[in-house]
């Protein structure tokens, strides 16, 4: 028995061995020799400081061919989307230089990055023939509009459908904020609501960048013989139609209806 949980234990720290070595050549392939002849000015570039907001930016590593024969790019991949290569697979003659674009996409990424790229060339075969880096730090943004799915004139909203069980009382939250300049005050059209949603927004007046909660509050014992299955919410205060400032209450039939247990 001993033996056999030696055994076991053995097989299991192997087989993690080789998953750890496996995701390592991914993440850090090994450079090809033949790769020598692309000599790189710099293996490692600075971004600097980059704000969240700010636009994409590009970044451009050169290179020599210092081989006796020509040098094609054929491919460049990176560690991330946010960082999107463009290069000219064109042959580059002995002692011509040529070079690399990065495009760095700083939204939804605050904080210190470093992106890994890698460089393959016709006479690097599987390998790549450079690895190099872009590392730098992107300043948060005070607005951040990318992290909501949907606009409603000024007000950015995380989701507009809400789903609720039919039979269970319920307080969902909206996450909501002011991409505008001027402060926002958001009301709720109650007119149109039924006795068994309450809805409101808090804070209702939003200042500029702030965040707000959609407060919808779903009451199953004030619920008539037959429920809607949609419940449009309307929203006041943004200067857009009512069809582009709507919720929907999207309700999940759980309870039985007395329609439903004659047919049982």
């Amino acid at each position: 028995m001993t033996v056999f949980l030696s055994v076991f234990l053995a097989a299991g720290t192997y087989a993690q061995d080789c998953r750890e070595r496996l995701i390592d050549s991914l993440s850090n392939p090994g450079l090809s020799p033949e790769g020598r002849a692309l000599k790189f000015d710099t293996a490692v570039m600075d971004a600097g400081t980059v704000k969240e907001d700010a636009a994409p930016r590009e970044y451009e590593f050169f290179w020599t061919n210092v081989g006796d024969t020509p040098v094609t790019v054929v491919k460049v991949t990176t560690d991330c989307g946010c960082a999107v290569p463009s290069f000219d697979s064109v042959p580059v003659e002995p002692g011509e230089r040529s070079s690399l674009k990065i495009t760095y996409y700083p939204k939804g990424r605050p904080g210190n990055f470093s992106r890994r790229i890698f460089v393959y060339a016709d006479v690097s075969g599987s390998l790549p023939a450079a690895s190099l880096s872009l590392r730098g730090y992107v300043e948060p943004s005070d607005r951040p509009v990318w992290n909501y799915r949907f606009r409603m004139g000024s007000l950015c909203l995380k989701y507009k459908d809400i789903y609720l069980k039919d039979d269970r009382k319920a307080v969902e939250r909206v996450l909501c904020m002011n991409a505008g300049d001027e402060p926002l005050t958001v009301g709720v059209d109650t007119a149109l609501l039924p006795p068994f949603l309450e809805v409101s927004v808090e804070p209702e007046t939003i200042p500029p960048g702030g965040e707000a909660d959609i407060v919808v509050r779903y009451d199953p014992s004030a619920v008539p013989m037959r429920l809607l299955n949609v419940v449009p919410v309307v929203l006041t205060g943004m200067d857009v139609p009512p069809s582009q400032r709507t919720l929907r209450v999207i309700f999940r039939q759980e309870r039985q209806t007395p329609s439903s247990v004659q047919r049982q």
